[in-house]
């Protein structure tokens, strides 16, 4: 008898058994939840030796969170980003048009679709599928995070103490600044383990990382304290240390080295006042600490330029941050890093003013002015890397 049924009759029989599955739209929306946020921002970038131009930045992030059984959802999220560049030319002076960046160049693609299943049971909570990677050494940036395929689960034994694991089958990384560029997008197995603690006074995670064929280890340790007896006083720090493989060290001409770096920082807040001071530092060796520039543990100096210094070599930096909140709504705030670049980078100091304003809890205005100055005498990059910065941002989120 099926032989005799026709094409016609078969799509039709196929349309009724998808149809009779259907669920309706009120019920499929039940209880389904909707995260993330919306955000435009205008740069207008004044780099030495080149064109100024104008980049519009904007971004989309939706979250959506479907239950789909006792202890089970789904969570699917989508990120969007379109970069605009526009050339600017200065009459009567010598300076370069910027290359690669075109005002025709007003689409661009996705940042990123995960889609993933996310299971908690009393201590124990996983995510499987294709995830967002939020550890000390990938990318926390809202938008574009460090993810991947693979899976996190986390433990947690009491108010206190939580551990964590992850198996990582590909990762992505943005943000890269390794100056090894396999490593913002790995193939290889990704393995992390992590322990989350919280006491009175002290707070901190430590993560310790293995990446087949790439990365021997990295371990990483973040400590937050609130000091006694002194109200509005916390000290924050970080260190870290890692090495590179071996064999993907000799292929890049480097040393199988450590290379370890470690931030100090103190933060005060009084009244209206809000003020932070920090130091960091890096060795002269070889190897890796984080995976990209939006990592936790080095995306740690208050400027917007450059924020990162956990994979230069033979590097410190001292950074400070003053914010003043003139009322309920709105905050100012001066921040600066002085930076010693060793025998391998530019020295650099780097200024920025900014304003804070929230509408309401969930439309925000920033903006920043950003002056990064390297020394003209640099061995290394010959001062190219000056630049101005003036930033204007609109962020709803939800």
């Amino acid at each position: 008898m099926l032989k005799k049924l026709s094409l016609a009759a078969l799509v039709a029989m196929g349309s009724l058994s998808v149809a009779s599955a259907a669920t309706p739209l009120e019920q499929a929306i039940k209880n389904v939840s909707l995260s993330g946020f919306l955000r435009v921002r205008l740069y207008n970038e004044d780099p030495d030796g080149k064109a100024v131009y104008n980049r519009w930045r904007t971004n989309g992030v939706l979250i959506f969170k479907v239950p789909v059984a006792e202890n089970f959802n789904f969570v699917m999220r989508n990120s969007v980003q379109t970069n605009v560049y526009t050339n600017k030319t200065r009459v009567g002076t010598e300076k370069k048009p910027l290359s690669g960046n075109k005002s025709t160049n007003v689409d661009d693609g996705i940042v990123n679709n995960l889609l993933f299943i996310q299971y908690a049971n009393g201590p124990l909570s996983a995510i499987v599928g294709k995830i967002p990677v939020a550890t000390s050494i990938t990318s926390a940036d809202p938008a574009a995070p460090g993810h991947g395929a693979g899976v996190v689960a986390t433990y947690n034994v009491n108010e206190n103490l939580t551990f964590a694991g992850a198996f990582v089958d590909a990762l992505k990384n943005p943000g890269n600044n390794t100056g090894l560029s396999e490593l913002g997008l790995i193939g290889n197995d990704v393995y992390a383990l992590a322990a989350l603690f919280n006491t009175d006074y002290v707070n901190g995670n430590v993560w310790y990382y293995h990446v087949t064929e790439a990365v021997d280890h990295i371990v990483t340790l973040s400590l937050n304290a609130n000091v006694p007896n002194v109200d509005g006083l916390t000290v924050h720090g970080d260190f870290a240390t890692g090495k590179l493989d071996s064999d993907l060290a000799k292929s890049k001409g480097l040393k199988h080295s450590s290379h370890k770096y470690y931030n100090i920082s103190a933060k005060y807040k009084y009244d209206a006042f809000c003020g932070q001071l920090g130091y960091a530092k890096s060795n002269d060796k070889d190897g890796i600490v984080e995976l990209s520039a939006d990592a936790p543990i080095g995306a740690v100096i208050p400027t917007f330029n450059n924020y990162n210094i956990a994979n230069l070599k033979d590097a410190s930096a001292v950074y400070a941050k003053l914010g003043y909140n003139v009322d309920p709504k709105t905050n100012v705030y001066v921040a600066g890093q002085w930076r010693d670049g060793g025998d391998y980078n530019d020295d650099l100091n780097e200024y920025t003013i900014g304003v804070n304003y929230a509408v309401n809890k969930k439309l925000k205005f920033h903006a920043h002015y950003d002056i990064a100055d390297f020394d003209k005498n640099s061995k290394i990059q010959n001062h190219s890397n000056d630049n101005n910065e003036f930033m204007v941002e609109a962020k709803y989120s939800f």
